[in-house]
Parts: structure tokens; sequence; C-alpha cells
């Protein structure tokens, strides 16, 4: 008993003293970890949306501000029942050569659809492309990734009327 005593004074003595902000941090994570552990036991029907990602693949410096335009256009835009969030625009070597749209999960169809007809009134020859029969059941693409491929080509916009 006097041990245990002994190393709880030693403990309580030499460990690093919480400070409020630090005690504050703990706190809100604590709540952050109940509040996502509460939400995997809800029913799927009753669990919150994670919103939407887009990400923009460029393949030169000069499309960056077309990318930012979308970015922009997609942020103002209101969306049935689901958010958008923009993910940093990614530089590429190569990729497709017409401006892309993409899914990776069926259940995605409804939103992707959305979003299409949304960039296809800046991006015309905008095409979607259907990728959940390779990616449907690799774990690591959530639903509700898309990609949006600029082909080399495009340098506007469509001005919107």
């Amino acid at each position: 008993m006097n041990r245990m005593v002994l190393v709880t004074f030693a403990l309580v003595l030499f460990s690093p003293p919480l400070s409020g902000a630090n005690l504050d941090e703990l706190i809100n994570q604590n709540v952050r970890d109940a509040t996502r552990a509460y939400e995997k036991t809800l029913p799927p029907a009753q669990q919150p949306a994670n919103p939407a990602q887009l990400w923009i693949h460029v393949r030169s410096d000069s499309q960056n501000k077309l990318a930012q335009e979308i970015l922009d256009r997609v942020a103002s835009t209101e969306f049935r029942q689901w958010k958008m969030e923009q993910k940093p625009v990614q530089k590429v070597d190569s990729g497709p050569g017409k401006s892309q749209l993409r899914y990776f999960k069926r259940q995605d169809r409804t939103q992707v659809r959305e979003l299409f007809d949304m960039l296809r009134k800046l991006i015309p020859q905008l095409e979607l492309s259907d990728l959940s029969g390779k990616y449907e059941s690799v774990g690591w693409i959530k639903s509700g990734h898309f990609e949006l491929w600029l082909s080399p080509d495009l340098m506007r916009l469509q001005s919107q009327q």
C-alpha cells in the first residue's frame, strides 16, 4: 500500500502540469471522439452525411486560375441535401485528353449527376466517367470522392448567362 502511495505521489510530482489550454484541448478531443463513437452506432439512414470531396487535376500552372474559378462556383452552389468540400488543386503530368468528371462509387450517381449538370455549364465538353466498376470495393476511396480532370487545352470557362 505504501508503495502505491509513493508511486502515485511520484507521478503527480514529476508529471508536467496541465495548462488550461491543454485541458480544454483534451476535453474537446474527448467530446469529438464520443460524438464520432455515438454516430457510428446510429442506423445508416440517421448517420450524418460526410461532405463530398472535389479534387481538381490540372496539367499546367496556367490552369490553376480556372480551377480556382470552378471551386468558387461550386462553393457558391446550393446542392440538394449535401455539401462539397474543396480539396487542393493537383498538378499532374498526364491524364485524359478531354475534361472528365470521375466518380468511384455507385451510390454517388445522384450526387455526381447534380455536380455534372452544374459543371457542364462551365465546361460544355465535360464527360462523365463512371469508375465504380473498378473501384466499388476499394476501401481507401470513400463515397463522395469526385475528381475533375481538366483537358490540357482548356484555357477558359464558358461564361454564365
